[in-house]
């Protein structure tokens, strides 16, 4: 990691302003709260030049503080409730199928209200996230990178790509996705398309797993004899592991929710009756 100092760098540029100068340090803890949420660190660029202190990719602000007293930050909706603010949609965003929004404020004050905003900052980190979408607003300018470092190579956001969600609330979030993507047309979806980055961003998520008993899952594929104890049909195919029919043994009361690690909550299921006790209208 790159030794590179970046509250001197701050406190070095707002010297010289004398109306950020009182505000000096609310503007550290604000530039390191966007640190700390920022998606992707290795493809964000932090510094300052004649015009502002940033936080950005491409040429698009994540956060920033510019010579003309003025806030900005990257948010994925509107916040109408920051007084003295302002929240625009950013243009190169419009052929998003949800567009972000700049939130920018000359109230200083507002600094520590954006601070303890919890809501703000999620919004920030989606929006830090979904930004890449677009390959066009995101690609390298030498002229704005000048003078500018890594996020990456200077601070560890301990985020490091890593989601709050779990799978499930992530694929959850997908099939919404995918839903609203459908009431489009096709043309609009073509357009979409056309405009967008071909490489998919990576989210590694960090959840808690139980720590299942072999014994209930070997119990109940035993007690099942191949059969899904839904559907009635015979498991799909055999593992080539032990060659034994493959079913998937699910929880009538998830775990998540307070349900016992036992045979008698347990039952086991062919992939298609499972993904059904999971996502479908009715559960086992």
């Amino acid at each position: 990691m790159t030794d590179f100092n970046w509250k001197y760098e701050i406190q070095q540029w707002t010297n010289k302003k004398r109306k950020i100068k009182p505000f000096q340090s609310d503007l550290v803890v604000f530039f390191e709260t966007a640190f700390k949420n920022t998606t992707y660190p290795d493809r964000a660029l932090f510094g300052t030049n004649d015009y502002s202190i940033s936080l950005l990719t491409g040429g698009i602000f994540f956060a920033a503080y510019t010579r003309e007293g003025v806030i900005w930050l990257l948010l994925d909706r509107q916040f109408k409730d920051i007084p003295n603010s302002d929240s625009k949609i950013v243009k190169s965003t419009k052929t998003f199928s949800e567009p972000l929004f700049w939130l920018e404020t000359e109230n200083l004050n507002n600094l520590k209200i954006l601070i303890d905003r919890q809501d703000i900052w999620d919004s920030f980190k989606i929006a830090t996230e979904r930004i890449y979408y677009s390959k066009m607003v995101t690609s390298h300018r030498v002229h704005i990178a000048k003078n500018k470092i890594t996020l990456a190579d200077f601070y560890s956001n301990g985020l490091q790509n890593i989601s709050s969600k779990t799978v499930f609330e992530i694929e959850k979030e997908l099939e919404e996705k995918v839903k609203q993507a459908r009431k489009l047309s096709r043309k609009k979806r073509q357009e979409i398309l056309s405009k967008s980055n071909p490489k998919p961003t990576k989210t590694t998520v960090k959840q808690t797993v139980f720590n299942r008993n072999q014994y209930v899952i070997a119990e109940v594929l035993s007690r099942a004899k191949g059969i899904c104890e839904r559907c009635n049909n015979s498991a799909p195919f055999i593992r080539d592991i032990d060659v034994s029919p493959y079913l998937e043994v699910h929880h009538k009361k998830p775990l998540a929710e307070g349900g016992d690690d036992t045979v008698e909550n347990a039952i086991a299921l062919c992939p298609n009756c499972h993904r059904h006790a999971h996502y479908g209208r009715s559960t086992c």
